[in-house]
């Protein structure tokens, strides 16, 4: 049985719409029966979780909620990082998979996504002593970023599409106190979920061909791949040229069968399984060691699945020291020949940035030394045509007051001459 697992955040009430779109594309690829688990908060509604059992119903597959409550120290550490309200909290959900979802393995997949294979092919991967299988992310190449939180640009994979090994994870020590040191010392990370799956897992995991995580581009060639809508634009958007093959998927779920209509399947699944309820209890876990009980086993009836509240215990944590310089990966990891040239070329970057930074900084003192100086050139200037101003002010002033005098002298000497000539 395939074991799949969706987190929903719905606060607008599209987001499980978009949910079943996925688990339809799915569905109508795979013959093998799969249990979906929906790991969701109190946005969920009661009627989106009918919606969601009437379509696993009609596909003949099982499906299981859970109602989670992050813990209170991972809560209160996330909400120090600058993205998380982008991003919201239900983001840390598929960090807890350890503890939530009692399994071996599981698939984890965004709600962005158009599955066009049969998922029993990602599902059949043997991922040995490995915590993780997942593709390279083909995003742009941040260098200064990974380098500046310790991480490694050349093993950096998505996180839209993981196969977890989940037993491995929790046999790794303290992992859960790793994500809690990492999330507290780079606050300002862009991605949280996906910076701190690749800081505590990066180093130890399969590298999964490109076809399980494809990024979508306008034109794409959809055959046999897993399409990842990673961008600003959807494929539900009315603009995007996949949004016709959206509409397509949509009319096989609640939300676009109309009338109370419901589609046959298009496969008949190989073996039906009645669920185990999900009776998870997670007991005070020892000081050095965790230790997960396996869930009891008991029948139940569909498709009305029960849903739990599970409040989750806070993990122990053992503070990490921060290093200053990443760690180098182990020795055990096999290191492809082209990895070591794309290393050297890191290298010579980061030489050539360091020369960058020296060359700027010298420019910015001359420039700056050169700002200085044309500044005192002008207050100089300013000082001398004032001083000349007052100068010629002064003049003018001297000026005026020996004309008046002159003046009236010369009509006094007129005036005497007159009366001397009367007389």
């Amino acid at each position: 049985m395939v074991e799949l697992v969706l987190t929903i955040n719905d606060k607008d009430g599209s987001y499980t719409e978009h949910a079943a779109v996925v688990l339809a594309s799915i569905f109508s690829k795979t013959e093998q029966t799969i249990r979906v688990h929906i790991v969701h908060d109190d946005s969920l509604s009661e009627e989106s979780k009918l919606k969601l059992t009437q379509l696993v119903d009609v596909f003949h597959h099982n499906i299981l909620f859970y109602h989670v409550t992050i813990p209170g120290d991972m809560q209160e550490v996330a909400a120090g990082v600058h993205k998380i309200d982008y991003w919201t909290m239900a983001s840390m959900y598929r960090l807890l998979l350890p503890i939530i979802i009692q399994t071996d393995r599981v698939i984890y997949l965004d709600c962005d996504i158009l599955v066009n294979l049969d998922i029993n092919e990602l599902w059949s991967i043997d991922l040995g002593d490995r915590y993780l299988g997942a593709v390279l992310d083909q995003g742009e190449n941040l260098l200064e970023y990974f380098i500046s939180m310790g991480l490694s640009a050349e093993l950096y994979f998505n996180s839209g599409v993981i196969l977890f090994h989940l037993d491995n994870i929790r046999k790794k020590d303290n992992w859960y106190g790793e994500m809690l040191n990492f999330l507290r010392n780079f606050p300002k990370m862009t991605m949280p979920d996906q910076d701190v799956l690749n800081a505590v897992y990066s180093c130890n995991y399969l590298q999964l061909d490109q076809c399980f995580n494809t990024f979508a581009q306008n034109e794409l060639d959809l055959e046999h791949k897993i399409i990842h809508f990673a961008g600003d634009s959807k494929w539900w958007d009315a603009d995007s040229p996949h949004a016709e093959l959206y509409n397509n998927f949509r009319a096989m779920t609640p939300w676009g069968w109309g009338g109370g209509y419901a589609p046959e399947p298009v496969f008949e699944p190989v073996q039906a399984v009645e669920l185990p309820a999900p009776e998870v209890h997670f007991p005070e876990p020892p000081v050095q060691q965790i230790q997960f009980p396996a869930p009891p086993v008991q029948e139940i009836q569909l498709p009305a699945p029960p849903v739990q509240e599970i409040q989750l215990p806070p993990p122990p944590v053992q503070e990490i020291p921060v290093a200053e310089a990443p760690a180098p990966p182990p020795d055990h990891i096999p290191v492809k020949r082209r990895h070591r040239r794309k290393l050297r070329r890191t290298l010579r970057l980061r030489r050539r940035l360091r020369r960058k930074k020296i060359i700027r900084a010298r420019y910015r003192s001359i420039k700056r030394a050169r700002r200085i100086k044309c500044r005192y050139v002008k207050r100089r200037i300013l000082k001398l045509r004032r001083k000349k101003l007052r100068t010629v002010s002064r003049r003018k002033h001297v000026i005026k007051r020996l004309s008046l005098r002159r003046g009236r002298y010369s009509l006094k000497r007129k005036h005497k001459r007159r009366l001397h000539k009367a007389g």
